[in-house]
């Protein structure tokens, strides 16, 4: 039986080894690392948190159920409203307001309780889960009608080309024609990373894969999630100061993006802060 058939068929034997369970976890809570503090208090006090599926505009409420340190796993309740698109390896962002801070953790779906016959989600622990303040730079959403070109290189493969779906200081989501899922694997490098936002400037790095999924609209894609890693700090800066800027700009039109492509159809698209 695999560690997933045990974790997600205990509910089984729940009453049973409760008091086990309990001293169990309670052990465990004495050696909670600071970085993983107020996932704890989450949980313990909890806390329904509000959960998006990356590509998705819709959030859902959830809640923690139990983390797993030894393993790296973070277990959510299932998400409500209920969804029937989720699956393994979709990447869930999840947030929890405090007063003037935040804290979002943005995982990979590691397996899912209706594959075993019970409730529940498991997904990767992240490394650290701190608040902090509101975003200080806006994520721009772009959509499937972006005129921004993304050129990346997984592991082993030729250079493959897509489009720029949402950008932040941290790394980006594209959408890649055709399916590319055989060639990705989570926290894998891609040695290339390539998209031109002006004639000023072109972000070009390695990434880590941070998660990836099957889209059949409006065509059949793959959606690829990416952290950037060996940005340049003068690049990384650069980038901050023009998300900044446009900040202050959410109707800001593509085209104005994209001067030095002539031919560019000003009206097809906007990008907004998210």
């Amino acid at each position: 039986m695999s560690f997933f058939d045990k974790f997600f068929k205990k509910d089984q034997r729940k009453d049973a080894g409760n008091n086990t369970s309990n001293a169990s976890d309670s052990a465990t809570r004495l050696a909670v690392p600071d970085e993983h503090q107020s996932l704890w208090d989450l949980k313990d006090q909890r806390q329904l948190l509000e959960v998006k599926i990356t590509g998705s505009s819709r959030s859902y409420q959830s809640m923690i159920i139990a983390i797993d340190q030894e393993r790296g796993l973070l277990w959510l309740d299932d998400l409500f409203p209920q969804q029937l698109i989720l699956d393994a390896g979709d990447e869930l962002c999840i947030r929890h307001h405090r007063n003037t801070e935040e804290l979002v953790i943005c995982a990979p779906v590691i397996a899912l309780g209706s594959s075993y016959g019970t409730s529940g989600i498991a997904i990767e622990l992240p490394p650290f889960a701190y608040y902090q303040p509101r975003r200080r730079y806006p994520r721009y959403t772009i959509g499937h009608q972006s005129p921004l070109s993304v050129k990346i290189r997984p592991i082993g493969q030729d250079p493959s080309f897509g489009t720029l779906q949402d950008i932040s200081v941290g790394g980006m989501r594209i959408m890649v024609a055709g399916n590319l899922l055989p060639h990705l694997r989570h926290g894998a490098t891609m040695p290339l990373c390539e998209v031109n936002l002006s004639d000023e400037l072109q972000i070009r790095c390695k990434a880590r894969i941070c998660a990836f999924r099957m889209g059949r609209s409006p065509y059949r894609h793959t959606q690829i999630s990416l952290e950037f890693l060996d940005l340049q700090e003068d690049k990384r800066a650069a980038l901050g100061r023009f998300l900044r800027e446009q900040q202050f700009n959410s109707s800001l039109e593509l085209g104005a993006l994209q001067q030095h492509r002539p031919g560019t159809d000003k009206s097809r698209g906007r990008a907004y802060a998210a």
